[in-house]
């Protein structure tokens, strides 16, 4: 019965303190209140398993204090001490839904250790229960949040597939992530295979002007450390000081945007050709596995398309040259 708390009610200091003895024998910690005012308000502030509560209480009785704790805190347990043992005052107790009904005198305790026991016991079981609905609940969003993305992903790629233009996948690419994933900016970037320059192709929530100046080019910063690491990132807030250190003047301010940032390199025949990054989350949830992995397999994708859009590319440029 360690780590559990009980409020004693009792209007008579000598049998109050009495039964507060009691309990600290059985290492349980107690508060104490003379009236059911008193109770109320160490309630509204104290952290109380179990309430111990005479009946006969001066103003309102413990009755009435029964019935509110029930009402305020229903977790809370309540078992009425009395003298009275008239099927009135026990038929109020299984009204208001006493936990239990102990007659004094109070000698050994033995009884009223029995009912504590029982009570913490189901109070434990009920925190229990709780705990596990919560952790279901939890499972059960993240199960949803995962088939709406499956949903979302398996409709991307059915667009990404349809692309006949590189522009086109690019953007398609980058609106699907960016709409699922509630992101604010977001741009597909790729190294040239000639001057391995990384450049800016397409974007989203970047000035115009911007993806002008880092077209052929973007500065030696964060996200050319992060293309050429060729891994995915996720980053669920703000970014980590050594992360932030790698960025070039103005890149956090004009390229990313806070908080979080997810980044999936685009992989053509093993070859790190580019990189996605999206940043800006518009959710309180953050980045995390899920939504890295839908832009991982978004990229993957992309990359497919890409190499398909190549191939029909080729094949008209060759077909423009036969005479």
């Amino acid at each position: 019965m360690k780590n559990k708390r009980v409020l004693v009610v009792d209007n008579e200091p000598q049998r109050r303190d009495s039964l507060q003895r009691l309990l600290r024998e059985r290492h349980i910690e107690t508060l104490a209140a003379a009236t059911c005012e008193e109770a109320l308000q160490l309630l509204t502030g104290d952290q109380v398993d179990l309430v111990l509560t005479e009946t006969e209480l001066p103003g309102k009785s413990g009755h009435y204090l029964l019935n509110q704790v029930k009402e305020r805190r229903p977790e809370i347990e309540v078992i009425l001490l009395t003298h009275n043992a008239s099927s009135y005052n026990l038929l109020q107790a299984l009204r208001n839904n006493a936990y239990d009904f102990i007659l004094r005198p109070i000698d050994t305790g033995e009884i009223l250790f029995s009912a504590l026991e029982r009570a913490f016991t189901q109070i434990d079981r009920r925190r229990q229960n709780a705990d596990l609905l919560k952790e279901l609940e939890k499972d059960n969003r993240s199960l949803r949040r995962t088939l709406k993305m499956m949903t979302a992903l398996n409709a991307s790629i059915e667009r990404l597939t349809a692309a006949t233009d590189i522009e086109e996948l690019f953007m398609e690419l980058l609106s699907s992530a960016m709409s699922e994933l509630q992101a604010s900016r977001g741009f597909v970037a790729l190294f040239d295979r000639t001057s391995g320059k990384l450049g800016l192709k397409v974007s989203k929530g970047i000035p115009p002007e911007l993806c002008r100046k880092y077209s052929a080019s973007l500065p030696d910063g964060l996200t050319l450390a992060l293309a050429r690491r060729g891994k995915p990132v996720a980053i669920p807030a703000n970014l980590p000081e050594k992360l932030a250190a790698l960025a070039a003047p103005g890149e956090t301010e004009n390229l990313l945007a806070a908080p979080g940032l997810l980044a999936a390199p685009l992989l053509l025949k093993e070859r790190v050709a580019g990189i996605v990054v999206i940043s800006g989350h518009q959710n309180s949830q953050g980045y995390g596995d899920h939504e890295l992995n839908f832009l991982i397999q978004l990229s993957r994708h992309a990359a497919l398309a890409l190499a398909k859009v190549g191939i029909i590319y080729q094949l008209k440029r060759e077909k423009a040259l036969v005479p």
